[in-house]
């Protein structure tokens, strides 16, 4: 497909959001300079979706793969904001059009109880660190931190990413136990896919015989306030569809994989022992009218690992606006960076949302603002994972015919210089060439992507 080579537009992030924006606009002519910090574009596809996800996980990153291989993208892998440039730098300096900012939520969100950051790696876990270390351990090159899953372990949480820590929990312990206490070995697949309830009975054990105690999940609001199925609208009907569908999918995975669960408790204080975590105290709660309220009562967790679960928020990046944790934005659709006309922020860097689909949702949605808005101006075999994938599925919809009004204004604006297309072209080859990048897209991500657990 031809391109106007008229408008040359910035995205930082290559991964659900970025690789969707980058393809929507390459479609219709522009030229894209994808950045991605990491020398693989897949974001959480990579490193937050447990690594039994085999097929997902294909599908989607073949998706992005299909999307960047587009020939009016240019991939720049290996790039970091502040670094390599600066926002002012792409924005007003090195001629691009726009900048479009999709770094995603890598930053876990912090557990609101003093004191307990002391215990971080050594006692306390967070959700993107455990996840990490979980899908890539197994590779012989591996150089993250290492951590060591142990029984009573208490997790703090209540989404869909709770959910699939509990279960890498309830697997680990069970795994190791029955290969200790019975010489019987069951690869992560099968336990995944079968269950830990359905493992133990094959091989005529439970948990009391292994010595296992499990984990148990504390969650803040009542079982059927937590986000695991998402309601089509705001009806009575559609509310009470979500809650009941939440409560069975709950007890479903708890009778599957054995691990207990906590509704209504608030992380209060934690005790501990010659500088280690021995145990975490909660506040019981109640649910009133939407808010929570402390009762008089309270529960000790005996416990040496705590894993908190709670939710992502954007890395703080250099020469960014902040308005607190988030992008500072402005503009009816809160989608335009503050101090600059030209760069726009879509994904999970906007919604705080770790969650895949709603990333590119956003994407798609906010990439459609920004060509109307901006441009026009210038001169289950799984239930989690039939979940995931009908997310992926659902999301659709096109700017449609209002592009071709937006590309006949650009064609009558005032286009890139050749100068400017040259200096551009240029940069992004060195940046290129500064990772040991060739400008093959397809065989760079084939050389880059890790072993897999499957493959060993």
């Amino acid at each position: 497909m031809e391109h106007s080579g008229k408008h040359f537009i910035a995205i930082i992030g290559g991964s659900v959001a970025g690789s969707e924006a980058a393809f929507m606009l390459a479609e219709r002519g522009f030229r894209v300079v994808v950045f991605d910090q990491k020398n693989l574009p897949y974001g959480k596809i990579e490193d937050g979706l447990p690594k039994w996800h085999v097929g997902l996980r294909n599908k989607e990153e073949r998706l992005i793969d299909e999307r960047l291989s587009h020939p009016n993208i240019r991939f720049v892998p290996g790039f970091r904001l502040g670094r390599d440039a600066t926002l002012d730098e792409l924005a007003n300096q090195w001629g691009f059009s726009a900048v479009i900012i999709a770094i995603g939520a890598w930053r876990d969100r912090k557990l609101p109880m003093d004191g307990i950051d002391k215990f971080r790696n050594n006692g306390l876990i967070y959700q993107n660190d455990l996840l990490y270390w979980y899908n890539h351990n197994h590779e012989p090159d591996y150089r993250g931190p290492k951590y060591d899953l142990k029984d009573n372990t208490c997790v703090v949480g209540g989404g869909l990413a709770s959910i699939d820590v509990v279960k890498m929990i309830m697997i680990d312990l069970v795994q190791k136990a029955l290969k200790e206490k019975k010489g019987v070995e069951v690869d992560l697949f099968t336990f995944e896919k079968k269950g830990v309830t359905q493992i133990l009975e094959d091989n005529e054990t439970n948990l009391e015989e292994l010595g296992v105690k499990g984990c148990t999940l504390f969650y803040r609001r009542n079982t059927e306030d937590m986000p695991l199925y998402p309601r089509k609208g705001d009806s009575p009907e559609d509310v009470l569809k979500a809650k009941q569908v939440t409560e069975k999918l709950l007890k479903n995975y708890q009778s599957k994989y054995l691990f207990q669960f906590e509704p209504l408790c608030v992380p209060k204080g934690f005790t501990e022992e010659n500088g280690k975590l021995t145990g975490v105290t909660f506040q019981r709660v109640r649910s009133e009218n939407g808010k929570l309220v402390e009762t008089d009562e309270s529960c000790f967790f005996e416990t040496e690992l705590l894993i908190s679960s709670i939710g992502s928020l954007p890395e703080e990046l250099p020469s960014v606006p902040y308005d607190g944790s988030y992008l500072d934005t402005y503009g009816e659709f809160g989608y335009q960076i503050k101090g600059y006309d030209n760069v726009f922020a879509i994904g999970n860097v906007v919604t705080g949302k770790g969650n895949i689909i709603d990333s590119k949702k956003h994407g798609r949605e906010i990439t459609g603002k920004i060509l109307d808005e901006h441009f026009a101006d210038i001169t289950l075999s799984d239930p989690m994972e039939e979940k995931y994938s009908e997310y992926f599925r659902k999301i659709e919809g096109e700017v449609g015919d209002r592009l071709e009004s937006i590309i006949s204004e650009l064609e009558g604006s005032e286009a890139h210089s050749d100068e400017e297309i040259l200096f551009i072209l240029k940069i992004t080859k060195q940046l290129q060439e500064k990772v040991d990048y060739d400008g093959d897209y397809q065989k760079w991500v084939d050389n880059q992507r890790p072993v897999r657990l499957e493959e060993l």
